[in-house]
């Protein structure tokens, strides 16, 4: 700062477009080793800021230094003692209690000038900064109030700033990728999260966005691996801002957990694929019924009541399979509903199945599965003759668990396609959602399929 003075009798003359503004006032400081200072100079709004006038000041410096809280005393003696001792220039901003009462927040700048014998001169510009750091605060208030009203959906909100090279979530987004609260963040920790068989599609929405005039929304679902290993799906929309230049300087978003809606779609999507699939099969089932029924009756009469008993068993064990949200379900009878279409005598059912209890989602995921083997039992496995069996045997599975073994015998060779059809893929899929599993494998003595899963208690 451009400053006259004359510190001999008289005011000071100082003259300076920061002065003749309104600023702040515009001050020069005075400070000897031994810790006196003095204001050499204190313009003319001081009194407008302070409520004290710039020669009360100069004469009397403890005036406007015994106005700074004493809670925010020693932050601005230690900067200012910092900054003289390696000559740097002094920043700080503290809260005032003015000569009326009011407690307003100033900022002191001044860049220090060393003088003869260790005293420096501090030229420096007092601001009053209350407005400021109340729309600071206020905005930080919105911004928490926005961050609550978005996480009470069970949305994560993120920020991206690509001019400033940051990356900001929330601590609901933290938890949605499995992270610690704690946890630093960039663009390329991010892109670790992501699925690898996702990241090129996550690339190419940003990018999409961005090469927009004016920037843009995108929005996609894509998969992510957490730090313990779990998939989860989430679903993202992302919002790109531009600078002046046109180019990408801020991206906002939210995420939302998926996951289960992309299994329960997933599940919806078999149900289906399983309703189609029994009705493409179901002339050929209802055939292989009729000539299974037709062996041994002399009558039309007996030939009728026995066919009419299993078309009804065949269409009751339809409610298994839509069954949802039921209570819980002996096995024994779901298994024992879904095969009595088929010929309960050629059955061996594992006494021990009638101590097991399945829920309601299970009870109608096993009976897709079941229903698939039988009918796979009647078009080319043991059923389809007259001498083939089915066993299914009760296994253990650990705590929490069950599981039971399809075998067949007695039916004709079987073999693998090479092709595998919906049924195929019924079977490995059918309980994944209810945490179980299938595996199969078609033997020299007939098809062999072993299901674990979840048991209630």
């Amino acid at each position: 700062m451009d400053a006259v003075e004359n510190l001999g009798a008289g005011a000071p003359i100082v003259r300076s477009p920061i002065d003749a503004s309104s600023l702040g006032m515009a001050f020069i400081l005075e400070s000897k080793p031994d810790g006196a200072r003095r204001f050499v100079f204190a313009g003319p709004r001081c009194l407008g800021l302070n409520g004290v006038t710039g020669e009360a000041a100069m004469a009397d410096p403890t005036l406007l230094y015994d106005m700074i809280l004493p809670e925010h005393r020693k932050v601005f003696d230690e900067t200012e003692a910092y900054a003289r001792k390696t000559v740097q220039p002094f920043d700080v901003e503290v809260a005032m209690r003015r000569a009326d009462g009011e407690v307003r927040w100033h900022r002191f700048a001044a860049l220090p000038r060393l003088q003869p014998e260790g005293v420096m001169l501090w030229d420096g510009l007092q601001i009053d900064v209350t407005d400021r750091r109340d729309m600071a605060a206020m905005l930080q208030e919105q911004r928490r109030r926005l961050e609550v009203a978005v996480e009470a959906t069970s949305l994560g909100f993120w920020e991206w700033d690509i001019e400033a090279g940051t990356v900001n979530w929330s601590d609901r987004n933290k938890e949605l990728y499995g992270l610690p609260l704690d946890a630093q963040l960039s663009v390329a920790r991010y892109l670790e999260l992501v699925h690898p068989e996702d990241v090129d599609k996550v690339r190419a929405a940003f990018q999409q966005a961005r090469d927009k005039p004016n920037g843009g929304d995108y929005s996609l679902e894509h998969r992510i691996v957490t730090p313990a290993g779990e998939v989860r799906w989430i679903l993202v929309h992302g919002r790109v801002a531009t600078n002046d230049a046109g180019g990408a300087r801020l991206v906002v978003g939210t995420s939302m957990d998926i996951t289960e809606r992309r299994a329960e779609d997933e599940r919806r999507a078999l149900l289906m694929g399983e309703l189609a699939h029994r009705a493409k099969n179901g002339i050929a089932v209802i055939m292989a019924i009729v000539a299974q029924t037709a062996r041994g009756q002399e009558t039309v009469e007996g030939f009728q009541e026995l066919l009419m008993a299993r078309l009804q068993s065949m269409a009751d064990s339809q409610d298994l399979v839509t069954a949802s949200g039921r209570g819980s379900v002996v096995l024994a009878e779901v298994i024992g509903q879904i095969v009595a279409p088929f010929g309960k005598s050629r059955f061996d059912l594992d006494p021990g199945l009638s101590e097991v209890t399945i829920g309601g989602e299970m009870a109608a995921g096993m009976g897709l599965l079941l229903h698939e083997m039988a009918t796979n039992a009647v078009k080319y496995g043991a059923l389809s003759n007259r001498t083939g069996r089915v066993l299914v045997t009760l296994e253990s599975a650990g705590d929490g668990r069950a599981a039971f073994v399809w075998r067949e015998t007695g039916g004709p060779a079987v073999a693998m396609s090479n092709t595998p059809g919906f049924g195929t893929r019924l079977l490995k899929q059918v309980l994944r959602n209810q945490s179980g599993e299938v595996t199969f494998a078609f033997e020299q003595q007939g098809f062999r399929a072993r299901a674990e899963f979840p048991t209630v208690r």
